[in-house]
């Protein structure tokens, strides 16, 4: 990295070095002041992400953690809110801080993200820390989207949570950004303590109560996330306002539409011009009620009447309620999606390793799909790419994994942990063959680092047991090739644990797969695991 640097000074009490320069930013990659220290820490001063200190280490290894860099938005807000509030300056580390004041890794940041509930309140608190007299117009942009506490760098959570806020009363000012920003006499009110822990406006005798959770037993996932944890807890009034919150926010994302509440909601499920369309259509209409509804008698009473606290039955009753709008939402399709599906559906290719204007067309679909969230639209997208990726030659493989690559985040929350584990065995095969594919063989080398989710379950489920261990093999029918690939390039984790499965017997290989395995540990040797060689070699004899 290159620096200008604008100022170099020596502390002389204790002979510390300090060069003051502009960088981007760690977090956000906006343009940020550094001081860097002797001491290996940085200092960063960041418009968005406020005051903090970083590692060297924890500066050098973020870009390749890659799991954590869609999360960091997170850690901006966690250290914007820190600034805001005066509390000590955080430092963040990439590894245990051990005892370091005010030490944070970056993971413990991310799973320790507050919940909806929290979040709301400790935004309230940022409001009210900024205005400094009542009735101040706070200005907010892009590069403020920290102090909302989104979990991801985007517009729209910053632009629901703002919609929250101005349906409780707490503040005034336009949806959008730029803005500018009035805290009510409401949202003044909000205090430090209720910042800092869930509000405490439900009666102590239902916290007592302490709801069973196997009450929610069979929940839609999504209600589950935003309302296990309060509903446990006992506040039954964010863990159905939060859940009705969300189911607003998911219309938005999958209908496309800039409206919320009612609005959005007649407008998505419409009877004669729906964005969203019911799988039974016939129940259009009664859909576009449902979930206009919901909002209206649900959502909304919630949000402006903080006096109404729902018993912990009642919130069971609109939880499930939920659930079953939110399973009615999975189900329905964009319409415009509901185009692309047709014209996806109908594409075939002719599988030679040749140039195909199909395969091209293929790719446009996919960058068209990137815009929907659908289910369907992207289990048709994976089933084509796996078409091609299962064709005998290597040209076509490899334009299948190019495009796997490509758009697995797309993908990949959308198909099935079968579907994964096809994928990873379809993979090993494009390697394996007689002219493999480079592509599968690039992947297997990295340890299917761009894909570790698919092969993550792939691993676990080729370990469960004796008999899913001899099925996925025989499915990948090429077996010394799939040893030697394991033995050559798993991570030595992985390999111990499969290894001593093996050795205790816990899953038994045919004599002729004993073989192989042991041949082929033998030729690599691998010192990593060499003891667990040496046993499976004994077991063969």
């Amino acid at each position: 990295m290159s620096i200008s640097f604008s100022e170099c000074r020596r502390n002389s009490n204790y002979g510390v070095i300090s060069m003051k320069s502009q960088v981007n930013c760690p977090l956000c990659s906006n343009e940020a002041s550094k001081i860097r220290e002797v001491s290996e820490v940085l200092d960063i001063s960041c418009p968005s992400c406020g005051d903090f200190k970083i590692t060297q280490e924890c500066l050098e290894d973020l870009p390749s953690e890659r799991k954590l860099l869609p999360q960091l938005m997170k850690v901006s807000a966690f250290t914007r809110y820190r600034t805001i509030n005066k509390e000590p300056v955080a430092t963040l580390f990439i590894s245990d801080p051990y005892d370091y004041s005010e030490g944070f890794t970056i993971q413990q940041i991310v799973d320790q993200f507050p919940s909806l509930a929290e979040r709301k309140l400790k935004v309230m608190q940022n409001l009210n820390q900024l205005s400094e007299y009542f009735g101040q117009k706070l200005s907010f942009d892009s590069k403020d989207y920290a102090v909302f506490f989104p979990e991801v760098k985007d517009e729209h959570p910053c632009l629901m949570m703002i919609q929250t806020l101005i349906d409780e009363g707490l503040i005034m000012c336009d949806v959008k950004f730029p803005t500018q920003i009035t805290v009510t006499d409401k949202g003044s009110s909000i205090s430090i303590s209720e910042a800092t822990s869930v509000p405490s406006q439900v009666p102590k005798t239902q916290v007592i109560e302490g709801p069973e959770l196997n009450k929610l037993k069979g929940l839609h996932p999504r209600v589950l996330e935003m309302s296990q944890e309060p509903f446990r807890d006992g506040y039954f009034r964010p863990a159905v306002l939060d859940t009705y919150l969300a189911l607003d926010n998911d219309v938005r994302i999958k209908s496309k539409l800039d409206l919320y509440g009612s609005a959005l909601m007649q407008k998505a499920f419409s009877e004669k011009a729906p964005i969203l369309k019911i799988k039974d259509g016939s129940a259009q209409m009664g859909a576009m009620w449902l979930f206009s509804g919901s909002t209206m008698s649900i959502r909304n009473v919630l949000a402006h009447d903080h006096s109404i606290i729902p018993s912990e039955q009642e919130a069971l009753e609109q939880l499930f309620f939920a659930s079953m709008l939110f399973r009615k939402l999975d189900l329905a399709v964009n319409v415009d999606a509901e185009k692309l599906i047709t014209e996806i559906s109908q594409i075939t290719f002719n599988l030679d390793g040749k140039y195909d204007l199909n395969k091209e067309k293929i790719r446009e679909y996919l960058n068209q799909s990137k815009e929907f969230v659908d289910r369907q639209l992207h289990v048709i997208c994976f089933e084509k790419i796996l078409t091609l990726i299962k064709s005998m030659y290597f040209g076509d493989q490899n334009f299948g994994i190019k495009l796997i690559l490509t758009y697995n985040d797309m993908i990949f929350n959308h198909i099935t942990n079968d579907d994964h584990i096809d994928l990873i065995i379809t993979i090993y095969k494009a390697a394996g063959d007689t002219y493999p594919s480079h592509s599968a063989m690039d992947l297997i080398k990295d340890n299917f680092s761009a894909i570790t989710k698919s092969f993550r379950i792939f691993q676990e489920r080729l370990l469960s047991n004796t008999e899913v261990f001899n099925e996925l093999l025989n499915r990948i029918w090429l077996k010394d090739a799939f040893f030697t690939l394991i033995i050559k390039y798993s991570d030595v984790e992985f390999m111990r644990e499969l290894l001593t499965e093996i050795v205790d017997k816990k899953i038994v290989l045919a004599k002729r797969d004993l073989d192989l395995l042991s041949g082929n540990l033998n030729d690599i040797g691998r010192n990593d695991f060499d003891d667990l060689t040496k046993k499976v070699a004994k077991m063969n004899q």
